[in-house]
């Protein structure tokens, strides 16, 4: 049997069973096929083993299809635009207690959709989520559940407020350009004479507050295409956002937990439409019922494309190593990246693509199926040098 670095055994008695559980790798590979890659790793170091595959999302993507299907509800398509205003289909959906939209921003807005070329905050929008928040408002919906992560925008959700009627106004008057870069000139914030009767949830996966060194701009907006000068005047933008907010519409809300969220429509969620904030994972855990799951396995396997400072700060792969500690099963971490090592993760092992000792073809810069053999290789690689039989 193999020992992790905490020295406890992997339990097992006749067959292994194993789950899989990964986040998406940003921009190359969705939590699904992750987990499918991971999963033929481990069966070819381990034929025997029962292997479950569970998409791990916290909000982001893959969210949508995961709470309706979790609940029995169903899922829609419309047409709106991506967050370079492209048109595009993005899923939506209805949980099963037939009266909870859930709408997810990466379906419209993310990051994943656009190409290297058209990444850059100060100029993307969540107009197209909006549309989304208008289509469930209009339907008479009494509940929406906003999953937030993966965003390519760092706007503080101004975009999907404008879709339910707010204006926001630069000093003469005129309408500011719904994106980051707006935001510098945004004098005057013009709420609508009725606001959506229904109630926001917002499921979120990071803590931060909506500016500062731990901010939307400051934390996430260099994955998005900024610059060092960007990320500033982004911070800025973002100040000047919450002071006119609280000027105008007497709401402070900047510093609650989960107010940088997806470039900072968290903050907008709660400021604009009242809404209450959740920990993604947790609405996943309960829904999932993710507890139980875990007790089924011997072990655990999740990942993600990058683990770093910004992992800890409640993604989702952390959460469910920390889950699986207390439910005492050991966890792996497969990653792309590893920026942080093992004994600062709740991970009992860690292994990476790329990393300062097995440098090579940056994960980033792999096509999908690349990055899938190659993962599907540490998968295999990290099992067979556990010394666990496979029958």
């Amino acid at each position: 049997m193999s020992k992790d670095r905490r020295g406890s055994k992997l339990s097992y008695k006749n067959v292994l069973r194993v789950l899989i559980a990964p986040d998406k790798f940003k921009g190359t590979l969705t939590s699904e096929a992750a987990a499918k890659a991971i999963e033929r790793g481990i069966r070819r170091a381990w034929p025997r083993a029962k292997t479950t595959r569970f998409a791990l999302t916290d909000g982001g993507e893959g969210f949508v299809e995961l709470m309706v299907r979790q609940t029995g509800g169903r899922l829609f398509t419309a047409r709106t635009v991506d967050a370079a205003l492209r048109p595009c289909r993005a899923k939506w959906g209805v949980l099963g207690n037939n009266h909870t939209a859930v709408i997810g921003l990466t379906e419209a807005s993310g990051l994943a959709q656009l190409p290297a070329i058209l990444r850059n905050p100060e100029e993307t929008s969540n107009l197209g989520t909006g549309r989304l928040l208008a289509l469930a408002v209009g339907k008479g919906y009494r509940e929406i559940l906003v999953g937030l992560g993966g965003s390519a925008t760092t706007e503080g959700g101004i975009s999907l407020a404008a879709a339910i009627g707010y204006r926001f106004l630069d000093e003469v008057g005129h309408d500011i350009p719904l994106n980051g870069g707006g935001l510098a000139r945004l004098s005057r914030i013009i709420p609508p004479p009725v606001l959506p009767k229904a109630r926001f949830i917002v499921a979120t996966d990071v803590d931060n507050p909506l500016f500062g060194s731990k901010g939307a701009a400051c934390q996430f907006a260099y994955q998005k295409g900024a610059d060092p000068a960007m990320v500033a005047r982004l911070d800025v933008g973002l100040r000047r956002l919450a002071r006119i907010v609280k000027r105008d519409l007497g709401k402070d809300v900047a510093e609650e937990p989960g107010a940088g969220a997806a470039g900072g429509c968290g903050y907008g969620l709660m400021a604009f439409f009242n809404a209450k904030r959740e920990n993604g994972f947790q609405l996943v855990r309960r829904t999932a019922k993710l507890d139980g799951l875990i007790k089924q396995h011997d072990l655990v396997i999740t990942g993600e494309g990058c683990f770093d400072r910004t992992s800890l700060l409640g993604k989702a792969p952390a959460q469910l190593g920390e889950l699986a500690r207390r439910l005492k099963r050991p966890v792996w971490a497969l990653c792309g990246r590893a920026e942080l090592p093992v004994s600062k993760s709740p991970f009992d092992q860690l292994a990476a693509l790329t990393s300062k000792k097995s440098p090579g073809l940056p994960p980033d810069l792999l096509t999908a199926a690349q990055h899938a053999v190659r993962l599907e290789q540490l998968a295999y690689e990290m099992a067979s040098s556990s010394h666990i039989p496979s029958s």
